[in-house]
């Protein structure tokens, strides 16, 4: 018996974890070929597990239908053929029809990808997640620490700027104190946080660059860092020399290898070789025409199409209500008082239709009353959507 479940906007899927009881979503079909394991909340272990109760109720209901309903029917006719003149054995028979699929809507959740496994995710976001294929314990303290600290003494300052504009087109977040810190930052935190928030450290070690004061602390921080994040830091020394003169790596700093680049170009790459960071995708910029760009959002759809747009708006601007009525002479679909689908429309304008039912189901922008998918109403969201449409 074959069941599917209709995805959100972006083909993501509800599971939901037996121990907590909370919600994630995934896609199907696409990263690992291994089933899901974990909760990626509390690391629960287990496979076939994963269904929310809407989606075991449904499958419930369509498997009794399935099961029961032949064997009902061949029962009455059974009990029927035992009728003679004097008893007349009858059966009235009727299990209920399936409830529609429980729909799935775009809730306001973060993507998440598990370079372990290859795996994305949509979650509610916690400190600590787990890769929901191997289990892999995830710090999203350190997972967040993208920033590249600049650490340079202060005569310096225009070489290191020119990097970290640089960088920056490339896509990363370089960190320089005088950016990063704003007046009245207590210099030992702010260097402290700024260690934190960054996934290395690059040393311009200049004749200039001493191993004292400021430039110590940022030493023993970044050491400190390497200890606790190991292969998620990198501390990259680049030695530059001036007129003949080299700068003094500090002791400290001698048991990592240092490179000695010849030119700013080599040193930019040293440092993107470096960094387990990767720089940003390369694509056509926009305002390029005549090329094919990927796209920056994964989503598939990024507005309500025009049937939703009509049913919106003519209900949130009535009474609030939309009807979806189905009967042996076609389907209609009322949103208040108008009639937005009449009866006996052809397959093709029926479905442009109902997906746009589903669409503000999606989002919630209506929901459903009688969980029959009969009954709607517009929720507060979709007030507040009604006020950003255009006329339709």
């Amino acid at each position: 018996m074959n069941i599917s479940f209709p995805t959100d906007t972006d083909g993501f899927l509800s599971r939901e974890c037996p121990s907590c009881e909370q919600r994630f979503k995934v896609v199907f079909g696409q990263g690992s070929e291994e089933p899901i394991s974990y909760c990626p909340y509390c690391g629960y272990n287990g496979q076939e597990c994963w269904h929310t109760r809407p989606q075991v109720d449904y499958m419930q209901a369509v498997a009794a239908d399935i099961a029961l309903g032949p064997e009902l029917k061949k029962l009455e006719r059974q009990l029927k053929g035992m009728s003679n003149g004097l008893i007349e054995i009858e059966l009235k028979s009727s299990l209920p029809k399936p409830p529609p699929a429980p729909m799935e809507t775009d809730d306001p959740l973060e993507t998440l990808r598990f370079p372990c496994c290859n795996e994305t995710i949509k979650v509610t976001r916690h400190n600590q997640h787990f890769c929901i294929i191997c289990g892999t314990e995830i710090d999203m303290e350190i997972s967040d620490s993208k920033k590249v600290f600049l650490s340079h003494k202060g005569i310096d300052k225009d070489l290191v700027i020119d990097f970290q504009e640089t960088l920056k087109i490339l896509g990363y977040k370089p960190w320089l104190d005088e950016d990063a810190m704003p007046a009245g930052t207590a210099l030992e935190r702010g260097l402290l946080q700024g260690m934190r928030d960054s996934c290395g450290v690059v040393f311009f070690i200049t004749p200039s660059f001493k191993d004292k004061g400021f430039l110590q602390t940022e030493i023993d921080y970044a050491i400190q860092q390497k200890r606790e994040k190991d292969d998620k830091f990198a501390i990259v020394i680049l030695q530059f020399a001036e007129d003949g003169e080299v700068g003094e790596i500090p002791g400290l700093l001698t048991p990592y290898v240092w490179k000695k680049p010849k030119s700013r170009l080599e040193a930019l790459r040293e440092i993107v070789r470096a960094l387990p960071v990767a720089p940003g995708t390369v694509d056509w910029r926009d305002g390029i025409t005549g090329v094919a760009a990927t796209p920056k959002t994964k989503s598939i759809s990024t507005e309500l199409s025009d049937e939703a747009k009509k049913i919106l708006k003519a209900a949130a601007t009535d009474n609030g209500s939309v009807q979806y009525i189905r009967t042996l002479d076609g389907e209609w679909i009322l949103a208040g008082r108008d009639t937005m689908l009449p009866g006996g429309a052809e397959s093709r304008i029926i479905a442009r239709w109902r997906g746009g039912l589903e669409d503000l189901q999606r989002r919630r922008f209506i929901e459903d009353r009688g969980h029959k998918g009969e009954v709607f109403r517009v929720t507060r969201e979709g007030y507040e959507a009604v006020d950003e449409l255009p006329d339709v």
